[in-house]
């Protein structure tokens, strides 16, 4: 560039000019445009249940982020807390529905409690251990003794899976579901079943009230910065602590046109790129069959 010559940024003047005086308007186009990067599972499968989605620990983050942010936000901050309710249930539960162990020294990234067995009894001892039907009474009484009945399982609404709270390496189990697959048998145990649900009053409200827009934690940063220069009221919340590439945009439902900016966000999208997670959490239920 020859010297003296400008380095003026039309377009760039333009779009600070066209921010400044049409801030809402600016906002709702630009997230329309903005490109958003896939956020990966959000409730990964895996045979350890402290892999899955925790929304223990959703609610905590949120909340934790919530506590200092005033008094416009402490009615969200309450809904978080009532939004899990716990009831004990004393049932019979087939062994085939359990998707996952509390414990294991295996760290591998197993998908289910199937493929864990498959590997686990590869070990010379264990490979011809759940054939016969007297092997798999054997493991099953091994794996779930008389004494300790009844038999400690959790199952979580938000997913339907149910794990066992186990405190030994589950190889026993592993024998039983492998006969059962193979054998196309299955055994019923008398089990304590810890149900956490979602108090749907609450979570109702949450939706009626808020939005909860989970993102790609750069890509959040970006949608609050618009927001913020536009004058709305947007707080950033955390995820669960596993997740801290993620972040949680929590905004009031009464204005209109923050309404449409985030419409127009989630328009045409994925639900890997950006969702609702009061949306999520009502779509993905499955309530336990209390009988």
């Amino acid at each position: 560039m020859p010297p003296g010559a400008s380095t003026f940024d039309l377009e760039a003047f333009l779009n600070s000019l066209i921010q400044r005086l049409f801030p809402a308007w600016y906002a709702n186009q630009a997230v329309r445009e903005m490109p958003l990067h896939d956020m990966g599972s959000l409730n990964p499968n895996s045979f350890l249940s402290h892999r899955w989605l925790s929304m223990h620990s959703v609610i905590q983050a949120m909340q934790g982020s919530l506590e200092n942010a005033g008094p416009d936000w402490q009615e969200l901050h309450q809904l978080l807390g009532k939004l899990i309710v716990e009831k004990d249930y004393q049932r019979h539960l087939s062994v085939s529905a359990i998707h996952g162990v509390e414990y294991s020294t295996h760290e591998d990234e197993f998908p289910n409690i199937l493929s864990y067995a498959e590997h686990a009894l590869q070990q010379p001892q264990w490979q011809q251990e759940w054939q016969t039907t007297e092997q798999f009474e054997h493991h099953l009484l091994q794996a779930f003794p008389q004494q300790d009945i009844p038999h400690r399982m959790v199952y979580r609404e938000w997913d339907g899976r149910y794990y066992w709270l186990n405190k030994e390496e589950p190889l026993h189990l592993a024998a039983v579901l492998m006969h059962c697959q193979h054998k196309q048998r299955d055994a019923r145990i008398s089990a304590s079943i810890n149900v956490e649900s979602l108090h749907l009053p609450t979570l109702d409200a949450i939706r009626s009230k808020y939005w909860l827009i989970l993102m790609q934690r750069d890509d959040a940063y970006q949608v609050l910065q618009l927001l913020d220069q536009a004058g709305f009221g947007v707080i950033p919340c955390e995820f669960e602590w596993r997740r801290s590439d993620l972040l949680i945009l929590a905004g009031r439902k009464s204005n209109r046109k923050l309404n449409n900016i985030l419409l127009s966000l989630q328009n045409n999208r994925s639900s890997q790129q950006v969702t609702d997670l009061g949306r999520y959490l009502s779509r993905h239920y499955y309530p336990f069959r209390n009988q």
